[in-house]
This record gives C-alpha cells, sequence and structure tokens, in this order.
C-alpha cells in the first residue's frame, strides 16, 4: 500500500513520525525540568503512555523509510549523549561509548553515508534549538550548547552542518529538511497556542 508514495512524500512523513518519537522521548526524559520552567510538553498532557506512542510513531517512521528513520534516530540519540558524555549508564557503557555503538548500528542499519548526513543534520538542528531555547534554559542553570559555544559561532556551524548534510545527499536533503520544519511548526502552535 505504501508503493503508491513516492520516495520523497515517504521520506517526509517518516521524518514527521520520527521527530514526533523523539520529541516524545525527550519529553517523558525532560520532564521534571521542564515542570521547573513552567513548560507544558508532551509528556506532561499524555502521561504514562509518553513512551508507547514514541515507540508507535517510531515504528510507523521506520515502515515509511527504514533508512532515513534509523539514521535520524541514532544521530538524535548521538547528540544528545553530547551532555553526557563521561556519565556510566545502565548499559555500563559511557556517553561517549554508547555514542560509538550508536554510531555503528546506524552505518550498518543505515548506511554509512545516511549515518553521517543524520549525525551533521542533527547536530545543525540541535544548535538551533539550543539557540532559540538559551534564555528559558538558562534559567534552569542548564548549559546548552549555544550557551557554551555562542549564538553566532553556534548558528554558523549549523549552517555548515546543514551545508555538509545537503552535500552528503542532495535527494535526502529537501525531505528531511521540510519534515523536521513542519514539526518544528506544529510542536511551536501546540506549545505557544494549545497550552
Amino acid at each position: 500500500m505504501l508503493d503508491i508514495l513516492s520516495d520523497w512524500v515517504k521520506m517526509f512523513l517518516a521524518v514527521l513520525f520520527c521527530a514526533g518519537s523523539i520529541k516524545l522521548a525527550d519529553d517523558y526524559l525532560d520532564c521534571e525540568v521542564d515542570e521547573k520552567r513552567r513548560y507544558k510538553n508532551w509528556a506532561v498532557r499524555l502521561g504514562r503512555g509518553t513512551m508507547f506512542y514514541a515507540l508507535i510513531s517510531m515504528l510507523i517512521a521506520s515502515a515509511l523509510h527504514n533508512a532515513v528513520s534509523i539514521g535520524l534516530f541514532m544521530g538524535s540519540y548521538m547528540v544528545g549523549m553530547f551532555q553526557d558524555l563521561h556519565n556510566s549508564f545502565p548499559s555500563r557503557l559511557t556517553g561517549a561509548q554508547e555514542s560509538v555503538v550508536a554510531f555503528i548500528l546506524g552505518g550498518v542499519l543505515a548506511g554509512w553515508t545516511m549515518m553521517i548526513f543524520s549525525l551533521v543534520f542533527v547536530f545543525a538542528v540541535q544548535l538551533i534549538d539550543d539557540c532559540i531555547d538559551l534564555r528559558a534554559d538558562e534559567l534552569t542553570g542548564y548549559r546548552n550548547l549555544a550557551y557554551r559555544f555562542g549564538v553566532l559561532e553556534s548558528i554558523l556551524a549549523a549552517a555548515c552542518c546543514l551545508t555538509l548534510a545537503w552535500i552528503l545527499d542532495q535527494a535526502v536533503f529537501e525531505p528531511v529538511f521540510c519534515g523536521v520544519a513542519l514539526f518544528y511548526i506544529i510542536n511551536y502552535y501546540y506549545q505557544e497556542v494549545c497550552a
């Protein structure tokens, strides 16, 4: 049934569902911090079902376009570990070691070009997001990448990463960029209008 959709549409929809999955998982993990900031996240609304909905969303994303979904998920996992590279996790690995495992798994399952594309694309999105969230994060004492590197430096690094992602795979860049942009619009609408 999915064969009637073009590859572009499948990638675009996969990005929306993958981004939804990542956002739900992130909100679930950040629920306590977000409550301190008086920031309504998706986990507050969905409660205990948040992780279940994240899994369903990721399953749909993978059914639509497996390589894009795996690459973006693993890239997001790695970028999310940047704050915890030296911390030890239940796997008995540090954040840095788990990131290496995620990179290898992503490369094997999605392809090495897709994994590198995803990592630099997600890093660019994280830098931009940290610039947007700089003030709110400072209020809670969280020192994000924009705080540590500087806003201008973060924007320039994000532009370089987006350019590299485009060079790596132009056919994937457009649907991924459009999917992430639409997801951010939907999420912003939820946070600002519905909350």
